[in-house]
């Protein structure tokens, strides 16, 4: 599966949204194979996190200056967030940015890292690892469910997996990456 994903994220263009008005972001969508089987990283933010407190998300955040590129965001919080280091992570490809309710410009990429590996989660900004089965991605359909922010409330996709609710734009981004797979066949 690793290699039909790699296969389509190599003829995919990407969109990309240029404006001044959101905060930029990068992510890393890790992946790793066990078994024959492909499973997604992950994050159970923690409550002392400044956005998206409780929230599932990916290793990933906001771009500092230093960083230089969306790409460089998501390796460094990749790595402090979970322990990856860039040296372990292959890039495959990026997916469709993405907007979201809370002001951000989020550039994700796909990565494959090594299993298994060391994680070392860090405790102020990742409460658990959530392990989510490429196979659940691609036979689940999103529940259109209700979320407020700021007072607004919007219907947002959300799947639910052992018990943690994973929505916004975490779950569009994973149906994005699950358009692109589409029937997993090159």
């Amino acid at each position: 599966m690793i290699e039909i994903i790699r296969e389509k994220l190599k003829h995919y263009e990407a969109q990309r949204i240029e404006s001044s008005n959101f905060m930029c972001a990068g992510v890393i969508i890790p992946l790793f194979e066990e078994r024959n089987e492909v499973f997604i990283v992950l994050t159970k933010r923690s409550e002392k996190v400044r956005f998206h407190k409780g929230e599932v998300s990916f290793p990933g955040g906001m771009c500092e200056e230093d960083d230089g590129d969306t790409l460089n965001t998501a390796l460094r919080e990749c790595c402090e967030e979970i322990g990856v280091k860039k040296k372990d992570i292959e890039i495959l490809g990026r997916l469709d940015d993405m907007i979201t309710l809370t002001g951000f410009v989020i550039t994700p990429y796909v990565g494959v890292i090594p299993y298994p590996y060391g994680f070392k989660t860090n405790p102020d900004e990742v409460a658990y690892l959530i392990f989510f089965p490429i196979k659940r991605l691609m036979e689940v359909r999103p529940e259109m469910e209700s979320a407020s922010y700021d007072g607004r409330f919007e219907m947002v996709p959300s799947i639910y997996y052992n018990g943690d609710r994973i929505w916004g734009a975490t779950c569009r981004i994973l149906m994005r990456l699950r358009h692109i797979i589409g029937d997993g066949k090159v």
